[in-house]
């Protein structure tokens, strides 16, 4: 019996299943994967290596979506982007999205990259700071107005430093040489950056983070879409979520093997400030991509409501969704 007398022999059933087989064998393997363009919150950096390894193991892919990453032209970009439907994914800081969400943006947060803050005021040793009371009378460089004044206010007045006993200076984006110039005794600063940066410079660092002074718990990067779209993305947020969660695993349980990753696709960030700030982060990055618990979004919502820095408070529901999250014992 030849080939074809068996094919004519066949019911009609079983030509149905033959004939998907060899669709699935010889058409799906030609069929690109969806693609997600992802923006990060600022330049490719440690904070990123999670992301980063699992693009180069094949975690999203094996998942089913390609993945592009983004670098934005200005760190305020990403949530806009995300807002008017040219992004699907931003890395953003929660307050961003909390601030991008009052001024009507539709964007909702679905999970978490580093769920821990990163922010504080730095000040050197070789100054005679050594507690936060000690910045009475001094000046203090910011760079991002409204916001970074009230939260180095936040912190002064929780040791009782009053305004009007220190001086605030915008000093743009140049905090650190205006700190070792002498122009001010302390700036907004993140532990995971300027801290070691300092420190590589010959410098004492001394650090107060914000969570212990007053400023509510924030996540430093969450994950953020679009409202409007997500549910019909549903099936590449899953995905994505779960290779940046076998990411931040991989990352996890092996440090070292995830940093060299990294610097071979960013080689010239494969120096000692690069090496300290990752060894800081390490354990700050959210297992599972999860989000943090709802109380504290309701505590950061409304102290940025007291502050005017929101209009408005949101149902928590309109803010974040944990629905594309993948399992916990995925997770293991």
């Amino acid at each position: 019996m030849t080939e074809s007398e068996g094919f004519k022999g066949m019911t009609m059933k079983k030509r149905l299943y033959v004939a998907v087989v060899w669709f699935l064998i010889c058409c799906l393997p030609g069929i690109a994967s969806p693609k997600l363009d992802v923006m990060l919150d600022f330049f490719v950096n440690p904070n990123h290596i999670p992301l980063i390894v699992a693009v180069k193991n094949g975690f999203f892919a094996q998942e089913g979506i390609e993945v592009k990453i983004l670098v934005p032209g200005n760190p305020s970009d990403s949530i806009k982007l995300v807002a008017a439907g040219a992004m699907d994914i931003a890395l953003t800081p929660q307050i961003n999205l909390l601030i991008a969400r009052d001024a009507g943006l539709p964007v909702v947060a679905i999970g978490s990259l580093i769920g821990s803050p990163l922010g504080g005021l730095l000040a050197l040793k070789g100054n005679g700071i050594s507690n936060l009371s000690d910045l009475r009378g001094h000046r203090i460089g910011y760079s991002l107005a409204p916001l970074e004044p009230i939260l180095w206010r936040t912190m002064l007045a929780s040791v009782g430093v009053k305004p009007g006993e220190y001086e605030l200076i915008n000093v743009g984006f140049n905090t650190v040489l205006s700190l070792l110039s002498g122009q001010v005794d302390a700036i907004g600063a993140f532990r995971n950056f300027e801290v070691p940066q300092v420190t590589i410079a010959g410098h004492g660092p001394v650090f107060f983070p914000e969570e212990k002074y007053g400023v509510p718990h924030t996540e430093e990067i969450i994950i953020a879409a679009n409202a409007n779209t997500v549910g019909q993305d549903a099936v590449k947020m899953r995905a994505f979520l779960a290779g940046l969660a076998r990411g931040i695993a991989f990352t996890e349980a092996h440090p070292e093997e995830a940093f060299q990753e990294f610097v071979a696709a960013y080689p010239d960030l494969n120096d000692t400030l690069n090496r300290r700030a990752y060894e800081i982060t390490l354990p700050l990055f959210s297992s599972g991509a999860r989000l943090g618990p709802a109380q504290e979004w309701q505590n950061l919502q409304s102290y940025l409501f007291k502050n005017n820095l929101i209009k408005s408070e949101f149902k928590l529901t309109a803010l974040y969704t944990e629905a594309y999250l993948p399992a916990k014992k995925e997770n293991k």
